[in-house]
C-alpha cells in the first residue's frame, strides 16, 4: 500500500489542510483536546464574560464583560471545564438595582478568567456605575451633581462614562474592551450620540481557521451599552438607547446587549425597566504545529506518530 500497509487516520498535511480548529462555547461545558498528537499543545483562548445590565428610567448603561485573548496557552491532556457568564439583569423600575454580568472561565486550577461587566447607575442607592470587567455608566443627577462611571479592570476592559452635563435625562455609556464609555449629556430632543465603549474583533485570531466557520455577532465582542440621550447599537454587542420613549410604552428598539457577545445593556429608556446584558462566550483555537518542517493539523496523525504507536501497541482510533 502507498502508506506502507498502515490503515488508519493518516494524512500528509499539505498547505490545503494547514488549518486551525475552532471550538465555540456559548454556554458552560467541557473542552477536550481534539487530537491525540502531542505536538498540538497550545491554543489561542478568548474568554468573554457577561455584560452588565442597565439602570431603569434614566439609568446608566451596562459595562461590557471583561475580555482577554491568550495566545499560545498550554493545553492539558485532560479535559478542561468551561464556564460562560450570563448577562446582568436590568434594574426594575423605578428604583431597583442593576445586575453585574457573570464570570467566564477556561480551566480549573489556574483558570483564564474574566469578570462580568458592571451594572449601570440606578436611582437608589447609588447613581454611580458599578465596577466590573468594564464599568457601567453613571445615572442622571440633579443639576450640579456628578455621577461617575464604574471602573474597569486593566487588561479586560475600560471605565464607564460619567456625565458631561449633569442633569435630568443624562446617562453615561458603558465601558468596552477597547475604549471608555461616552459621557452623558442633558438631552434637548430625540438626539443620539452617547456611545458605549468599543469592543474588539477576534477575526484576526481566526485567520488560519477553515473558512466558513460561524461565530456570534461576526466576531466583535465586549462593547459597552449606549448612554443617554441616545446611542446606536454597539458593533461589539452593546445595547442601544432610545431617549424619546413614551412613558409606559415600550421603546421602538431593545436596549438589551446582544447574546453571546458580553455586550452591556443600553441606558434606561423612559419609565421602564433597565435592559439585560448580553451573555459571554469562550473561543478556543487549536493551533497547527510544525513537525520537522511539515505541519500537523488538530485531529491529524503525522506518519512518525502512526509508526511509533503501531510499533508500541498504543494505536487508538
Amino acid at each position: 500500500m502507498a502508506n506502507g500497509g498502515i490503515i488508519g487516520p493518516v494524512n500528509t498535511v499539505s498547505d490545503l489542510f494547514n488549518k486551525d480548529k475552532l471550538t465555540t462555547f456559548t454556554s458552560g461545558g467541557t473542552f477536550n483536546k481534539s487530537t491525540a498528537n502531542s505536538a498540538v499543545s497550545t491554543a489561542t483562548v478568548i474568554v468573554v464574560a457577561g455584560g452588565g445590565g442597565s439602570g431603569s428610567d434614566a439609568g446608566g448603561a451596562g459595562g461590557a464583560g471583561g475580555m482577554t485573548v491568550t495566545e499560545s496557552h498550554p493545553l492539558p491532556a485532560s479535559s478542561v471545564p468551561v464556564t460562560v457568564g450570563g448577562g446582568g439583569a436590568g434594574a426594575p423600575y423605578p428604583s431597583g438595582a442593576s445586575g453585574d454580568g457573570g464570570t467566564s472561565t477556561f480551566g480549573s486550577a489556574t483558570p483564564l478568567s474574566t469578570t462580568g461587566g458592571g451594572g449601570g447607575g440606578v436611582n437608589n442607592p447609588c447613581r454611580n456605575g458599578r465596577p466590573g470587567g468594564s464599568g457601567g455608566g453613571g445615572r442622571e443627577s440633579a443639576p450640579g451633581g456628578t455621577n461617575a462611571g464604574g471602573c474597569g479592570i486593566s487588561g479586560q476592559g475600560n471605565k464607564g462614562g460619567g456625565l458631561a452635563t449633569p442633569g435630568n435625562g443624562a446617562a453615561g455609556g458603558g465601558g468596552g474592551k477597547s475604549a471608555v464609555g461616552g459621557l452623558g449629556v442633558v438631552p434637548s430632543g430625540p438626539t443620539c450620540g452617547v456611545q458605549g465603549g468599543a469592543g474588539l474583533s477576534v477575526v484576526p485570531y481566526l485567520s488560519d481557521v477553515t473558512p466558513g466557520y460561524s461565530i456570534p455577532n461576526s466576531g466583535i465582542y465586549a462593547g459597552g451599552g449606549a448612554g443617554r440621550p441616545g446611542g446606536d447599537q454597539n458593533p461589539g454587542g452593546g445595547g442601544s438607547c432610545w431617549y424619546n420613549a413614551t412613558p409606559g410604552v415600550p421603546a421602538p428598539v431593545s436596549n438589551a446587549g446582544t447574546a453571546n457577545t458580553g455586550g452591556g445593556a443600553g441606558a434606561g429608556q423612559g419609565n421602564a425597566n433597565g435592559g439585560q446584558g448580553g451573555p459571554g462566550l469562550v473561543l478556543v483555537v487549536e493551533k497547527c504545529q510544525a513537525i520537522g518542517g511539515a505541519y500537523v493539523a488538530p485531529g491529524v496523525w503525522d506518519m512518525n506518530s502512526v509508526y511509533d504507536n503501531v510499533k508500541n501497541g498504543t494505536w487508538t482510533n
